[in-house]
């Protein structure tokens, strides 16, 4: 008789928990803020608190599950308690000297487990970018805490490199995901990949992101980042054109992707204008940050989810319903900066949160994948 032999122990999946977190910090954060905002709540929460934590707390989480694929269980335990570690420390109000190192040790963790082996692996000059753009969200976070300007250049900072892992991720999969569809169809995405205009947007992009950094937002060449996220925002709705949108309109897995894209094309325009032009109440942080981070990170949470379990990417009633919610909360932000803030912004809030509370059902009913 042989010796049992144990199988070696599973990994975990990124997925399984950041995901989910990320879809109830998203439903619980926006309606609290909107709450002190108004003062029904004494939270003290201010804009630049919300900022920051719908982009180092929200965002950062969705990237997070996104690529922590096969991680060690050490390593993602590390990840996500320091993840949960910098919202307690921001959101409690801990002294800067305690908050600060707290809340930079998730993007230095995400830095050291997903980003660095983008860069020892990386063969192309797309994986290749992942990295540094992962280990500037430490820079960012550095400058929220550092910047002397209160956590806004640090913020917008860390805007630019969202849009920027949003033009690159979706500029892969939604192409690609199409691809499959139209074949099905019995066509052909001709313009699949566009090497040209894409890397013509990701320049654009980063130009964009380093003048924030270095600070040349305002002063005599403002209009050099205003022509980047200009170049962005154009390129990517040149290939979202050449996607073939409309036959994927009976796929709300894709439509959801092409609908994201184009928030995003728009959201890198209304950044550029900004910097020429500062809009009134926010309008185009949340071009980007409301319509096109959260109708791309509901999606891809759902579709990535279900993906990684072995399941068709065929999405039920509530997870459609759940994009329809985020981007009717986009649209009532964007209208909030200059029409009825009082009223479409509590709208806005209760619609994110419909929407995020959908998701977080959707991805806790997905069974887990036996896996050998």
């Amino acid at each position: 008789m042989s010796a049992f032999v144990p199988p070696p122990p599973q990994r975990p999946w990124g997925h399984r928990l950041f995901f989910p977190a990320a879809a109830l910090y998203g439903a619980l954060s926006v309606p609290l803020w909107v709450a002190g905002y108004f003062g029904w709540l004494g939270i003290g929460w201010t804009p630049a608190v919300h900022a920051h934590e719908m982009l180092m707390g929200y965002a950062l989480a969705v990237v997070g599950g996104f690529l922590l694929t096969r991680p060690s269980g050490v390593a993602l335990s590390v990840a996500f308690a320091a993840w949960l570690a910098g919202r307690l420390a921001v959101l409690g109000g801990l002294p800067p000297e305690f908050a600060a190192p707290l809340a930079l040790a998730y993007p230095v963790a995400l830095f050291v487990v997903a980003g660095m082996p983008f860069l020892r692996a990386a063969k192309s000059g797309h994986n290749m970018l992942f990295g540094p753009v992962i280990g500037a969200f430490a820079l960012a976070e550095a400058l929220v805490w550092w910047g002397g300007d209160g956590g806004r250049t640090g913020a917008l900072f860390a805007l630019h490199l969202v849009g920027i892992l949003m033009l690159v991720m979706g500029g892969r999969i939604i192409p690609s995901a199409t691809a499959g569809e139209v074949r099905k169809q019995g066509g052909m995405l001709v313009e699949r990949v566009q090497p040209r205009l894409e890397w013509a947007g990701v320049a654009g992009a980063v130009l964009a992101a380093l003048t924030v950094a270095v600070g040349m937002t305002t002063g005599p060449l403002p209009w050099i980042g205003a022509a980047g996220a200009a170049l962005a925002g154009v390129t990517a709705w040149a290939r979202l054109a050449r996607w073939r949108t409309g036959a994927v309109l009976k796929r709300p897995d894709l439509w959801s992707l092409h609908l994201g894209y184009g928030w995003l094309g728009l959201g890198w325009l209304f950044l550029g204008v900004e910097r020429l032009a500062p809009l009134t109440g926010g309008a185009g942080w949340h071009v980007i940050g409301a319509g096109a981070l959260g109708t791309l990170a509901a999606s891809m949470m759902v579709r990535a989810t279900l993906q990684r379990e072995a399941l068709p990417p065929d999405f039920s009633r509530p997870a459609t319903a759940a994009i329809a919610l985020v981007g009717l909360a986009a649209a009532l932000r964007v209208a909030a900066a200059s029409t009825a803030p009082d009223l479409l912004m509590p709208a806005a809030a209760l619609a994110w949160m419909g929407a995020h509370l959908l998701v977080l059902w959707v991805l806790l009913r997905v069974p887990k994948r036996i896996r050998a």
